[in-house]
């Protein structure tokens, strides 16, 4: 099992086509980073850090309307969302794995490895003229923000929210205007749903509700647009004050949600009317100034020789690899080792290849290389743990082998969940018993992983085999309407519905199905993308 990107193999199916971004020379990489962001962007010095401080003034801004504390607090350095700036929309299509697609951005939640990208143009390179960041308006930064909303709901926010408010919640705030001396618009109009919104067919709201329904595509499709026209219209619509929060409560108290909808919003065809009225607007909104605004600090630094040379393998294996691409990609880092044998990012980019391509002599060779270069490295002990827990899939005594490197990754860096659940899972995946020190130190990662998927479900799977259903309920509960990467049967919220009737043996076996099914992907027995696309 590899730790550094765990929840790649319990959270998505990842098959990656060939990179088509064509590295120039000397491409310019700058390095920006803020209190919860770290952006790689290609661009000038000036463009990347006016783009790593918007992304910090939204999350101020979200912050702020939750009054929670801003700044927020510091959650380390491996808690911080990544973002990758590179190429048009077209690269960014590359890299999602669907060229020629419209995707023009997307985010992957992984536990201290949370990553995004986005491109550092908007237009592709055949237009006739690129837009500079001054002049975006839509694309790549409302899919960033959009997602970014997701990442901030799970982290903070412990309401079960179902699909349609999640994605309305994450589309109403994702269109933030923010202004000059750090005041905000809440309430603009996502511009690029409006002919979803007057040509498409309204999801009917009595079936958007009945969670027992399976929408139909367009539905499904429609639930973005029809679930934004209703956040807003519920939360700024005076004579419905107070509707919407009493409908999530009861929601969460484990009512019904047709019932609850019905007895809260009262005749359903009526509000239906309201909001097909309502899409004409006009749409009302606030204008937020938060008194003693703090321009967000921007940390900058220009990449090293070696980091420019190997961003692009760097990449790729962030962005996930299927056997035939982490192949490739450690041929393409074959020798750079030894090229640059004195730089850490380099020794650490090399080991993730290896590691990726299973070449595990070669990636512990490049782990030790970057422990004699810093000793204090975090990254680079986690690096070594999870060569061993890779190596554990073969041979269950490598298991034991991981966890002094474990250990130490977790004391260099007690912020990174990383080695907390690698440690936890050294035990689990040998089939030991597992000591309480492990299985504490999975519970203590809640929060630095509570945003993760993949780490709910595992929390959840060992809270059940526990008996304590109720706990493992309010894991998975926020994510069991999720309506990202959910194609057949949604086995999150069955087994919702049966730790709600005491039935936790059934609960069990269906968190093992999700399970098989995510070793099924990540092993190529299916290939499905699970990550959340703009």
């Amino acid at each position: 099992m590899d730790i550094r990107k765990w929840s790649r193999a319990v959270g998505a199916g990842v098959a990656l086509a060939a990179l088509s971004i064509s590295a120039s020379a000397r491409a310019e990489w700058w390095q920006a980073e803020t209190a919860h962001f770290i952006v790689y962007s290609e661009s000038k010095k000036e463009d990347a850090e006016q783009f790593a401080r918007l992304l910090e003034r939204y999350d101020n801004a979200l912050r702020y309307m939750q009054n929670y504390p801003v700044p927020g607090p510091d959650m380390g350095e491996a808690n911080k969302v990544t973002v990758y700036r590179t190429g048009d929309i077209s690269d960014i299509a590359a890299i999602f794995g669907a060229p020629e697609s419209p995707v023009a951005g997307f985010y992957i939640p992984r536990a201290g490895n949370t990553v995004a990208f986005v491109p550092a143009r908007e237009k592709r390179r055949d237009s006739m003229s690129v837009r500079t960041l001054n002049e975006q308006t839509l694309g790549a930064q409302r899919v960033l923000f959009h997602e970014y909303t997701h990442h901030f709901m799970l982290t903070n926010f412990s309401t079960a929210y179902p699909s349609w408010y999640a994605e309305g919640f994450a589309e109403l705030y994702s269109t933030l205007d923010l202004k000059d001396g750090g005041s905000f618009h809440l309430g603009n109009v996502p511009q690029d749903r409006g002919p979803e919104l007057k040509l498409l067919p309204d999801t009917r709201l009595s079936r958007l509700f009945d969670h027992s329904v399976k929408l139909s595509g367009i539905e499904q499709y429609q639930s973005y647009t029809v679930g934004w026209l209703l956040a807003h219209y519920l939360n700024f619509n005076q004579a419905r004050k107070g509707q919407l929060p009493a409908y999530l409560t009861a929601l969460n108290k484990g009512e019904n949600s047709l019932e609850a909808a019905k007895r809260i919003f009262g005749d359903l065809d009526k509000l239906q009317a309201e909001i097909r009225k309502y899409k004409s607007g006009p749409f009302p909104g606030y204008d937020i100034k938060p008194p003693a605004y703090v321009e967000p600090v921007v940390t900058m630094r220009r990449l090293t020789i070696p980091e420019e040379d190997m961003m692009r393998a760097h990449i790729r294996s962030q962005r996930g690899v299927d056997v035939k691409a982490a192949k490739d990609v450690a041929r393409d880092v074959a020798g750079k080792g030894a090229t640059y044998p004195d730089s850490l990012p380099a020794q650490l980019v090399v080991t993730e290849a290896q590691l990726d391509a299973q070449n595990f002599d070669e990636a512990e060779t490049a782990a030790k290389r970057a422990i004699a270069i810093d000793p204090q490295s975090s990254l680079a002990h986690l690096m070594m743990g999870s060569i061993y827990l890779a190596r554990g899939e073969k041979d269950k005594t490598m298991y034991a082998q991981a966890r002094p490197w474990l250990t130490k990754a977790r004391k260099l860096d007690p912020n990174d969940p990383r080695p907390m659940i690698g440690y936890y899972l050294s035990y689990y995946e040998s089939g030991e018993t597992i000591p309480e020190d492990a299985l504490f130190t999975l519970e203590e990662a809640w929060d630095l992983a509570s945003y993760d998927r993949g780490y709910r479900l595992l929390l959840a799977r060992q809270l059940l085999n526990e008996n304590k259903g109720k706990l493992a309920r309010s894991v998975l509960a926020p994510i069991a309407f999720d309506a990202h990467g959910q194609d057949d049967e949604n086995k999150v919220r069955a087994a919702v519905d049966f730790i709600d009737q005491d039935k936790l043996a059934e609960a069990r076996t269906k968190v093992a199905e999700i399970f098989q099914e995510f070793k099924d992907a990540r092993d190529g027995k299916k290939k499905k993308k699970k990550e959340k696309e703009g």
